[in-house]
């Protein structure tokens, strides 16, 4: 019986540019012979080599540079994002997020450089030494991921009390993900909130925290996103909501009834 190997690789992507001198003799050898690939669904990390027109990788840790995905036919830019200096001089890195290549449909695009010093006057770094800006990237989807679950919420914690003098019996959920790093560019978040005769008030709420927010119903670790007010009723109720957060929760103030669960999409 044969035993068959399946290898996988771990391997950097690198481009090489060219920032322009006042040389007048120009080498026009290409500087890269292969195409990038950016994968959907995942996150893509891109080396690029700064050099200048004798290959030698040039010091631009007081520069800013920025990278671009345009659509070659609509011309239109898709992405932007400010370049990571490395520890390595003339190395700098392009990172692209899930969310980042979420919209773009699969196929070849340009992207190309810029490169300033004052934030205000952007300057061309080339993709060859024949004074071109543009190169070609490709995005591909190869994994087909699907959205992540649904999740659910059906526990209640009480943060108020009118039996101990508060001001109105209060209700949250445990913290949902507001999954920042996958809802993507439109930010799209769909909720179903399950009402059992259900009369009062029910609130979204976000928070951007890095950690898990505080659950008290007062804290100020959370900002209102959207009220639904809801009377007598045990018919799901369902809204969309536009949010970059990384956690979301419901926050109910029952006047009778009880709510049994929410789902949260995003």
């Amino acid at each position: 019986m044969s035993i068959l190997n399946n290898r996988l690789y771990l391997y950097e992507q690198h481009i090489d540019y060219v920032i322009g001198g006042d040389s007048l003799n120009l080498d026009n050898r290409p500087m890269n012979n292969r195409r990038i690939v950016a994968h959907k669904g995942v996150t893509n990390d891109i080396f690029l080599n700064v050099r200048d027109r004798d290959r030698k990788k040039q010091n631009v840790f007081a520069h800013t540079l920025r990278a671009y995905i345009v659509s070659p036919t609509t011309k239109k830019r898709l992405v932007s994002r400010i370049l990571e200096h490395t520890s390595d001089i003339g190395v700098l890195k392009l990172t692209l997020s899930e969310g980042d290549l979420a919209g773009i449909n699969p196929g070849l695009y340009k992207i190309y450089i810029t490169m300033s010093e004052d934030e205000v006057q952007d300057r061309p770094v080339y993709s060859d030494q024949n004074n071109n800006v543009a190169f070609d990237i490709e995005i591909a989807d190869q994994l087909g991921l699907t959205p992540i679950p649904t999740q659910t919420q059906n526990t209640f914690l009480q943060t108020g009390n009118t039996m101990i003098g508060d001001a109105s019996n209060t209700f949250v959920t445990n913290a949902l993900y507001g999954n920042l790093d996958r809802n993507f560019a439109n930010a799209q978040h769909t909720m179903a909130i399950y009402p059992n005769t259900y009369t009062g008030q029910v609130t979204i709420q976000a928070s951007c925290l890095t950690a898990v927010p505080d659950n008290d119903d007062a804290s100020t670790d959370w900002f209102d996103v959207k009220n639904i007010d809801l009377s007598n009723t045990s018919s799901i109720s369902h809204t969309n909501f536009n949010i970059n957060c990384n956690w979301v929760r419901i926050l109910s103030k029952p006047e009778s009834g009880s709510i049994d669960k929410v789902l949260l999409r995003n």
